[in-house]
């Protein structure tokens, strides 16, 4: 009875979480598909230049929500409602203040910030499509990163159900305004930004029912600032803001070296590959932010079997998904390529590199479950130490290093780079 029991909180947690997720990433890849298969490759390539910054955002604005849900469910375990409440507000606060100033710099210097992201190597074309993109979905940052945010305290104030219903919500608006703005209305990659921008204004107003009508024990109301609190949920947000960091870098990285070596066809290249990681990593990071909320309270109540035995379950879990997505991507390598667009140049590249690059799903699973559950049991030197050198100083070295030493066809191992150490036993 117990083990079923857990098998239903489990599925409770893990399932919106890992749906949620999954729809936030796809705002973007269906935003390649539209693109590469309605502009054309060029523009394919033109969006990812735009993803390092994009993924960046997104990767710091989750140190708030992911920080403070910690100390919420730690709160929530002691019985401490009003604390968890102050924890959700200003987390709340904290992510709208680095929207505005996020959403100004990637409004203002949108050319400069493609250039810097590999832009500089590529065409004129493709530099002022990556700019226009940029600026237009930079211009949705605060409903982008409130969805995010919100979704993860719904979920972790007893709503799970409604927290994915948001994000589904959000990215079937996407994907009809994707389609409307980009081939009825010819507006081009555009098009595609302001489609997803208004997408996550749709998921805002789902996820701000949860709080209209108090299903909770969260409420929306003044706020009173508290520097130790910030602190605190700044230091429990740290790891994940590292991990998301992934993203952007292996981005940034990729962009820079490909563009030297290939060109436009090689950013192309890297664009289809990188939707596919996102997705792979929205399902897995989505099992590991799911245990989040029962790691925390079974701190909280000072339960170390339970913590062990979520730690397995999650583990086992991700490693499952992770061979699934892994053998799915190489065996059918060139369909799903050529879902995003059908060059033939760009099926080729991109199908000879996929069996390489989609291995590293299996250490990613279990990085990220463990990371997880170092930070939400306070163990957030650890967790830290560990997200740095793997997600940005092993990988990152490794991209630059790579090609030199074994050729430009290997560097699409570099995403294997950087194993994370299983954690002792608590």
């Amino acid at each position: 009875m117990r083990g079923n029991l857990e098998a239903k909180t489990l599925c409770r947690y893990i399932f919106p979480a890992v749906g949620g997720l999954f729809a936030t990433y796809l705002y973007n890849v269906v935003d390649g598909i539209f693109v590469g298969q309605g502009v054309g490759a060029q523009a394919l390539g033109a969006v990812n230049i735009a993803v390092p910054f994009i993924t960046f955002t997104v990767a710091l604005a989750a140190m708030f929500p992911m920080g403070g849900a910690t100390v919420v469910a730690i709160r929530m375990g002691r019985g401490d409602e009003e604390g968890a409440n102050r924890a959700f507000l200003t987390s709340l606060a904290l992510t709208v203040l680095v929207s505005v100033l996020l959403m100004a710099a990637g409004m203002i210097f949108s050319r400069q910030i493609v250039d810097l992201s590999g832009g500089a190597q590529l065409s004129g074309e493709m530099r002022r499509m990556a700019a226009e993109y940029l600026f237009y979905y930079t211009a949705f940052s605060v409903p982008m990163l409130l969805s995010t945010c919100l979704s993860v305290f719904v979920r972790n104030d007893g709503s799970p159900g409604l927290s994915f219903a948001g994000m589904c919500v959000g990215a079937a608006a996407n994907v009809f305004l994707d389609w409307l703005f980009i081939f009825p209305l010819g507006l081009g990659v555009i098009g595609a930004a302001v489609a997803s921008g208004l997408g996550q204004v749709a998921s805002v107003l789902v996820l701000l029912t949860h709080f209209a009508r108090r299903r909770g024990c969260l409420r929306i109301r003044r706020l009173s600032w508290d520097r130790a609190l910030v602190g605190k949920i700044c230091k429990r947000g740290v790891p994940e803001a590292i991990s998301q960091l992934n993203t952007p870098v292996t981005a940034l990285c990729y962009n820079l070296v490909l563009a030297q070596l290939v060109g436009d066809l090689g950013v192309s290249t890297f664009s289809v590959l990188s939707y596919l990681f996102s997705l792979a990593n929205a399902i897995l990071s989505g099992v590991a932010q799911g245990l989040q909320p029962l790691w925390g309270r079974g701190y909280g109540r000072r339960d170390p079997e339970e913590l062990r035995r979520l730690l397995r379950w999650g583990a086992a879990i991700n490693l499952i998904l992770a061979a699934l997505i892994c053998g799915a991507l190489i065996l059918w390598d060139r369909p799903v390529i050529q879902i995003f667009n059908r060059d033939a140049g760009l099926v080729a590249a991109a199908s000879q590199a996929l069996p390489v690059f989609s291995l590293s799903f299996l250490p990613m699973a279990l990085n990220l479950v463990v990371t997880a559950y170092l930070y939400s049991t306070k163990r957030t030197v650890q967790a830290d130490a560990i997200a740095v050198c793997r997600g940005i100083a092993v990988k990152a070295a490794a991209i630059f290093a790579i090609p030199p030493l074994l050729g430009g066809d290997a560097i699409w191992a570099a995403m294997r780079s950087g194993r994370r150490p299983w954690p002792r036993r608590c």
